[in-house]
């Protein structure tokens, strides 16, 4: 609801020494709720937002893959301060050192961040740390260097997916792209299926 919220709060600011008329309330909640339609649809991912004018967006989230290794990092481009926070779960990143030479260049700002959850360097499970840094930033969440298991954290991810294409396939969910309708599919659980609650 923070989200909901912050939309009310950016787009009608209400002043309580001003004495609005009633058609000028409509006017300015029917923007408002037109404001929410739009974030809640976008976060239900029902629709992408293309056509949004930039001076309306704060940040942008960019999955980065590092050419050369089997690698990404998330970067938040933030734009009405021009610069870029870059969130890597790996420490000994060994372009690090590389890039900060090159900083200078650029027209933004870039800040990497440190104290931050990381991954162990015997893995390449960055895309979990990546999935899992957007979500605690588009959450508004202080991302913590404890706290965090990879394994529940992977469990989770698993059955939100799994949901997502039961859901999908229930509701007999048809793209909107050229290609021909396929059949629609029917999930049938069977006896030896096993639930899992997993708790965020």
């Amino acid at each position: 609801m923070d989200y909901i919220y912050d939309t009310y709060t950016h787009y009608h600011r209400s002043h309580s020494e001003i004495d609005l008329s009633s058609h000028d309330e409509n006017v300015r909640s029917m923007k408002v709720a037109s404001m929410e339609r739009s974030i809640r649809e976008i976060m239900q991912g029902l629709c992408i937002p293309a056509s949004i004018p930039w001076h309306l967006i704060n940040e942008v989230y960019v999955p980065i893959n590092c050419k050369g290794s089997f690698h990404w990092v998330l970067a938040v481009i933030v734009l009405k301060e021009r610069y870029i926070r870059v969130y890597s779960s790996l420490k000994d990143w060994s372009f690090l050192d590389a890039y900060k030479k090159k900083m200078d260049q650029h027209v933004f700002d870039v800040h990497i961040i440190d104290g931050i959850i990381q991954q162990s360097s015997d893995t390449l499970d960055c895309g979990l740390f990546v999935a899992a840094y957007t979500e605690f930033l588009s959450d508004r969440h202080q991302i913590l260097s404890s706290k965090f298991d990879p394994k529940k954290q992977r469990t989770r991810y698993t059955s939100l997916l799994w949901d997502y294409g039961v859901n999908k396939a229930c509701t007999g969910y048809v793209s909107d792209n050229q290609d021909p309708p396929r059949p629609k599919r029917t999930f049938i659980r069977s006896e030896d299926t096993e639930m899992i609650d997993v708790e965020p």
